[in-house]
């Protein structure tokens, strides 16, 4: 075996190692959580409903964005509680 096979199957042997660390890891919920109620935010404000009959009338409430919000983290609460149980089976 050369030089240089041998430099390949250690950095082989190195990445598995990695990719099996990375697997047994677990998820970051506070980072996935965020990323979840950022994408329920952003679909709850693309929404023609809400954003024609709610948000663009005058004298929209000022705690709507705060509600939009709470409702948003929600439902990333409530994703995160089923991923969680689905990845303990």
């Amino acid at each position: 075996m050369t030089v240089i096979e041998k430099q390949y199957m250690d950095s082989v042997i190195s990445i598995n190692r990695m990719m099996r660390k990375a697997q047994d890891a677990q998820p970051d919920w506070e980072e996935r959580r965020y990323e979840s109620a950022k994408d329920f935010m952003g679909a709850i404000m693309t929404n023609p409903d809400i954003a024609a009959g709610v948000l663009l009338k005058p004298g929209v409430d000022e705690e709507l964005p705060v509600t939009l919000a709470k409702l948003s983290l929600t439902f990333a609460d409530a994703l995160i509680d089923e991923l969680k149980k689905s990845s303990k089976k």
